[in-house]
């Protein structure tokens, strides 16, 4: 959610980044509560073009309503990751968007987040690679 010109703006990328995968037309205009928490001059043609600037691989994806698939697929992969780990002995807890495991445990959750990954969309997920 790291947008140039949205750094302090985090709630607001984040609900207009939801916004723009939640509809299933182009977006013409900002929410209004997306709206009221951008900088003033912030446009939705604006905003478009700033996340797909940062993001040009999910440009595709804005105003075809894939946000409840994109959720599917997470949850998926999340599931797999905490059988994985189960079935390694490895206690994890689930959180919104990731999951904790002792500092001993970590690169075996690493391990098994790419495995699942790539057992449910064949391929990595891109943060892990970053690690």
């Amino acid at each position: 959610y790291a947008i140039p010109g949205l750094e302090k703006h985090r709630a607001g990328v984040k609900a207009g980044f939801s916004a723009l995968l939640s509809v299933s037309s182009d977006m013409k205009k900002l929410p209004s509560e997306v709206k009221e928490a951008l900088p003033e001059g912030w446009t939705a043609s604006r905003f478009k073009a700033a996340i797909g600037e940062k993001h040009p691989a999910l440009v595709p994806l804005f105003g075809k309503d894939t946000s409840s698939d994109l959720m599917f697929t997470e949850s998926r992969i999340l599931l797999l990751v905490l059988c994985g780990l189960m079935q390694r002995g490895i206690a994890a807890l689930p959180m919104h968007d990731g999951i904790m495991v002792a500092d001993s445990d970590t690169m075996a959750a690493i391990d098994t987040m790419r495995e699942s990954s790539l057992q449910v969309t064949g391929r990595e997920l891109a943060a892990l690679l970053k690690r």
